[in-house]
């Protein structure tokens, strides 16, 4: 098994564990939290705290990875399904139009909408 299937099997069974089963649960509950665990990741960014302690910046990107696989997961997706759903909106994305990104402006940078 390799490391990425490890931490998806070892994650669910907690998660459930602790927040109840995928049954009796959907992924609402891991999005609503990823928002929050999105926004602490971005002002650990934004304060400049993270050039002084990295790894508050990583672990908050860790506990976002913990919520996207437990929504994925919670939606009846398997850790393969969501690889293959990764991999196929890659393609999309590459073929999409990027807008051009402002030197020194740390802003998401969205596709070109028709």
């Amino acid at each position: 098994m390799n490391r990425a299937q490890q931490f998806w099997n070892e994650q669910g069974e907690w998660s459930q564990k602790t927040f109840g089963l995928d049954s009796e649960r959907g992924p609402a509950g891991p999005l609503d939290h990823l928002e929050k665990e999105a926004k602490e990741a971005y002002y650990e960014v934004v304060s400049g705290d993270y050039l002084d302690e990295p790894e508050k910046l990583d672990t908050e990107i860790a506990d976002c990875l913990f919520l996207v696989f437990d929504a994925a997961r919670r939606s009846g997706m398997t850790l393969d399904g969501l690889l293959d759903t990764a991999f196929r909106k890659l393609e999309v994305n590459k073929q999409r139009k990027w807008q051009t990104p402002t030197p020194g402006v740390e802003l998401a940078i969205e596709h070109v909408r028709d």
